[in-house]
């Protein structure tokens, strides 16, 4: 079950939501109690709060039993005395599976490896922990320490990454981080760092005396001894804290460009289920990869009938499974206001990053795409190449060697790639009238759908038609840009 964003459950590797306030909270209590009795008394307290209704246990067994068919498992919620049990194994929610990551992270030495665990730990976060429970004392507690555990982890990715001489790549982070977290002195300090090993010794030392203002005038105190003392190894040039040697080519930076999932996605069980099956083989053990042993999907549809969507959930789902990193391109194919982007850009963007040193990126797409492919040789890389002009556009970006995963999205019907390349062909078409009909409810809330339901059946849920033609409406999946 999944409890770093909105509360759902996972079956067979495909999201099921589950429906009222009350039975998210009920399942977040239980799955963050994993392994532990629940009593019903503290269910209902931790539930309903300071005002239970007078049938609140009854209601409780009622969610209990909601939340047993959502599973697909009985067994998951085992009723034990005085209460209720969470039983889906060492790993069932994202929570422990991020704090075990975490935790992981934190003890590796190897600055490299220190990364890919905390990289795919914070990637297991979708959004706001526990989205839609908010209002419950004890759940809104638990949101805001998942949410420190999250900035634990971010501290120290961006040290580990500081540790492999990755100081470029992270300014533009660091800077947004400090202004969100305005009194925290471990992230100054990294962006104090930061811009001294760019030779901005100034911009470093000005950013301690912005830090010492804002705690003197909101807090009224002074930075820690472990601030001062960065500022005055600053101030005086110590060789300690210079930059460490560039990393090497086998150790290059994880990147995580994947674009917002959409929060409303709903629908699209058999597509998913289709793109799951290159899993397995992309990862390592054996599936239909295609030729060369290297997994690639095509995915194709009409315009704005939500291939772009679709993928990018699917990709945040599978994010977990290709620990070095995730790339992403819109190769605005059918872009109306500009020209598709040429594939040179793509690949070089790509080599961004992962932190190659722009002297070390050779003359010519060809070799450029063969520099892409050493560094990609030998890892787990997802990489999601949106909206696609043909399948010329995209050849020079895909893998060379098995353990990545390639996703094209494309009006086109990529049928070179599908011949050549042994392309999964994934074909998308307009939701379902009950897939439609759940989209609108998640857009717009259960009770204003039942409120209207002549409106609902126009706009193409349950019992209504579909609406091919009109840009927006609800029997589209929202995404990036590309449909």
């Amino acid at each position: 079950m999944r409890l770093l964003g909105p509360v759902d459950v996972l079956v067979d590797g495909a999201a099921r939501p589950v429906r009222g306030q009350r039975r998210k909270a009920v399942l977040a209590v239980l799955g963050l109690h994993p392994g532990e009795v629940v009593s019903t008394g503290r269910l209902v307290d931790l539930v309903w709060g300071d005002a239970p209704p007078p049938n609140a246990v009854n209601a409780l067994q009622s969610h209990v039993s909601y939340l047993r068919r959502a599973l697909g498992d009985k067994a998951v919620i085992a009723s034990r005395p005085p209460g209720y049990l969470l039983d889906a194994g060492g790993d069932g929610t994202d929570v422990a599976v991020a704090e075990r990551r975490i935790a992981a992270g934190l003890q590796e030495a190897d600055p490299a490896a220190r990364a890919r665990h905390l990289q795919a730990a914070l990637e297991l976060w979708r959004g706001t922990p526990l989205a839609d429970t908010g209002g419950l004392p004890w759940l809104d507690e638990q949101a805001e320490r998942l949410g420190q555990l999250w900035l634990r982890g971010r501290r120290a990715l961006l040290e580990a990454r500081l540790g492999l001489g990755q100081h470029a790549q992270l300014l533009p982070d660091l800077e947004q981080l400090t202004r969100e977290h305005p009194f925290d002195e471990q992230l100054h300090g990294l962006l104090m760092l930061t811009l001294y090993r760019l030779g901005r010794q100034a911009d470093a030392l000005a950013a301690f005396r912005r830090l010492r203002g804002t705690l003197d005038d909101d807090l009224g105190i002074e930075p820690g001894a472990a601030l001062r003392d960065l500022e005055a190894g600053i101030l005086r040039q110590d060789p300690e804290l210079d930059a460490p040697a560039p990393v090497a080519a086998t150790a290059p930076a994880v990147p995580a460009q994947l674009p917002l999932a959409v929060g409303t996605f709903a629908g699209r069980t058999g597509e998913l289920a289709r793109l799951d099956s290159l899993l397995t083989g992309a990862t390592g053990d054996t599936a239909d990869t295609g030729a060369g042993g290297v997994a690639v999907a095509a995915v194709t549809g009409t315009a704005g009938v939500g291939k772009s969507a679709l993928v990018v959930h699917w990709a945040h789902r599978a994010a977990g499974r290709f620990p070095d990193g995730q790339l992403y391109v819109n190769l605005r194919g059918f872009d109306p206001g500009g020209r598709p982007v040429d594939p040179a850009d793509a690949v070089r963007g790509f080599l961004d990053a992962f932190g190659v040193a722009a002297a070390r990126v050779p003359a010519g797409l060809a070799a450029q795409a063969g520099l892409l492919r050493s560094l990609l040789a030998g890892r787990r890389v997802l990489i999601v190449l949106d909206n696609a002009r043909d399948a010329e556009q995209v050849r020079p970006l895909l893998p060379g060697t098995p353990g990545c995963l390639a996703v094209v999205t494309s009006r086109d019907a990529l049928t070179s790639l599908v011949a050549l390349e042994g392309a999964l062909p994934v074909a998308v078409d307009l939701l379902s009238a009950g897939e439609a009909g759940d989209l609108l409810v998640r857009r717009l809330g259960a009770a204003r759908v039942a409120a209207e339901p002549a409106a609902g059946r126009a706009e193409g849920g349950p019992g209504g038609r579909a609406a091919p033609g009109r840009p927006g409406g609800p029997r589209r999946a929202a995404g990036p840009p590309g449909g």
